[in-house]
């Protein structure tokens, strides 16, 4: 199985700048820090063909692929219609969402409406993964050929409590080797971006094949990132040592 992931994030809110997307951020940084990595971030409005269209796409490229968004009990909440005519799934009840979300209602003495039975619903032969925070629960669903598809749900706090309660426990126990890569942050103050590519420039420096370098600017400051497998940490230690030297004055 391939270890690239990719994300569809579902929501007509997203793409008109009424909500933030925080979702890439969220996922790429529990990726990383069990060495693993997001490799593309897709957005689409509320609309069946844009969904079926960019989950077919991601499955040509990957074999794991996370959708959330629209698992809410309105009328625009169409991610289980659209996942289920991709993939020839009916629509059903999970016992264990339906027992949990009329559990909570009852707690807050609430009525559980039709409407709002809708969030105990999944695809037919998926996993629910429980929500912990919310009412719509999370979804794991084995493909033909190995691959996996995730459905979470939309909400900041609800993507990140399955995603950490169901998704990364998962990824944890079918990529048990894969490590972080070590990282080197050097931060300068007083030297722009491209004065630092030209003193590179000007030095003859090559990075090494095996380290990633990146630069980050803003208010006065850049940020410059090294990174490498644990194995190249030679290399990332020698090209950290050039850019101390090269830059010791701007360094803070």
């Amino acid at each position: 199985m391939k270890s690239e992931i990719e994300l569809i994030t579902i929501g007509s809110e997203l793409l008109s700048g009424r909500t933030l997307n925080s979702h890439a951020q969220t996922l790429g940084t529990a990726l990383t820090a069990i060495g693993l990595c997001l490799m593309r971030d897709t957005t689409v409005p509320d609309e069946i063909s844009s969904i079926q269209s960019a989950v077919c796409d991601a499955f040509r490229r990957t074999d794991i692929v996370i959708v959330s968004g629209g698992l809410g009990p309105t009328s625009d909440d169409i991610t289980r219609d659209a996942l289920a005519g991709i993939f020839n799934r009916n629509i059903v009840i999970s016992p264990e969402a339906w027992t949990v979300l009329h559990e909570r209602f009852k707690q807050r003495n609430r009525t559980v409406t039709p409407a709002a039975e809708r969030q105990a619903f999944i695809l037919e032969g998926a996993i629910t993964l429980i929500n912990s925070v919310g009412a719509a629960p999370g979804e794991r669903l084995e493909l033909p050929g190995g691959k996996i598809l995730f459905i979470l749900p939309g909400p900041p706090n609800e993507f990140a409590a399955v995603l950490n309660d169901h998704f990364i426990p998962w990824l944890r126990g079918e990529f048990s080797s894969a490590v972080p890569n070590e990282l080197r942050i050097l931060t300068t103050q007083g030297v722009g971006e491209s004065d630092i590519v030209t003193l590179l420039e000007s030095v003859g420096f090559e990075c090494p094949a095996q380290v990633q370098l990146g630069f980050y600017p803003g208010f006065g400051k850049v940020e410059i990132r090294l990174t490498a497998p644990p194995e190249h940490i030679a290399e990332l230690e020698n090209t950290a040592q050039v850019f101390r030297k090269l830059f010791e004055p701007f360094l803070i």
